[in-house]
């Protein structure tokens, strides 16, 4: 395989740090390049206001803050009126990710990220860069049926508005169940770019731990059987099988959708940005195990 075609593919990546994470990174443009998408979750026991001056950080580092719109977060939608201003004054928020929530008892009225895209106060903030999730995996609250119809809506949305939607997907061990869903789901995906959501630097230990909390299915089973033992669980794993997987599949299906590659570090946001760079920068080299050996890594 050329190269080229890897580092291109992982040349956008975007990457994601929590408000605890952020903490321990002294200057982001030191990790990762200037215009870098940052993903801020919206963890339990986070507070608005955190998300805000994290993003209005990131925007002063040069980075692209993309906050985590959580729907079943909010009480209402005055409330959330709110926090959308705030972030585009305080840190110029140009896109954003909507989730509904993994909460079995939404805060108000709110209940789905459908209502939200709906409800015009994106297009009154000036947001027009709208990623949402994708479950190729499956969800382990919801059945298909109810993913299916949910991502109809939203690509619907898209083209009759113009927005920019795009789907960022749950994180994968594989590239296959990714690939599958594409090919099932394309009338529901219409036209939305996917990026594809990868883990990123951790030992096997901590990836399960956080596979199993999230509910991912067929490429969970499958990286526990190549983790079986004590030993290979306190190894670190990279996503490098998974990101050639995609790289082959996408240079013989010019037609995919698929667009490039979202990490989730799991703490290892350093670790992951530098893997990340040198991919980008050639510095490895592919073996025939489908793996990349990265210089220093």
């Amino acid at each position: 395989m050329d190269k080229v075609l890897l580092q291109n593919f992982v040349r956008n990546y975007s990457i994601e740090t929590t408000i605890q994470q952020a903490r321990h990174v002294e200057q982001f443009s030191d990790a990762v390049p200037a215009g870098t998408r940052i993903y801020i979750p919206h963890t339990p026991g986070t507070h608005f206001q955190e998300t805000v001056d994290l993003a209005a950080r990131l925007r002063r580092e040069a980075m692209e803050p993309v906050p985590h719109i959580v729907a079943r977060r909010f009480e209402n939608l005055s409330i959330l009126d709110d926090f959308l201003g705030r972030l585009v004054a305080d840190a110029g928020i140009k896109q954003i990710l909507i989730v509904a929530g993994d909460i079995p008892k939404p805060a108000g009225l709110l209940n789905s990220s459908a209502e939200i895209l709906e409800s015009s106060l994106l297009e009154k903030h000036g947001i027009r860069t709208i990623g949402v999730a994708g479950y190729p995996e499956g969800h382990p609250g919801l059945p298909n049926s109810v993913l299916r119809e949910a991502l109809k809506r939203k690509a619907e949305f898209a083209q009759r508005t113009n927005a920019e939607l795009y789907i960022v997907t749950q994180f994968t061990f594989s590239g296959r169940p990714v690939i599958e869903w594409e090919v099932s789901h394309s009338p529901e995906i219409g036209g939305l770019p996917i990026i594809v959501g990868l883990p990123g630097l951790a030992t096997a230990k901590t990836l399960l731990k956080y596979a199993i909390d999230c509910g991912v299915g067929a490429s969970l089973q499958a990286f526990s059987k190549r983790y079986a033992s004590l030993t290979k669980l306190l190894t670190v794993s990279a996503p490098d099988e998974t990101i050639v997987d995609l790289v082959q599949y996408k240079n013989r299906t010019p037609q995919s959708r698929i667009r490039g590659v979202h990490f989730f570090p799991f703490g290892g946001f350093k670790r992951t940005a530098d893997w990340a760079n040198k991919i980008v920068a050639g510095d490895f080299e592919i073996t025939g195990q489908r793996q990349l050996r990265v210089d220093g890594i």
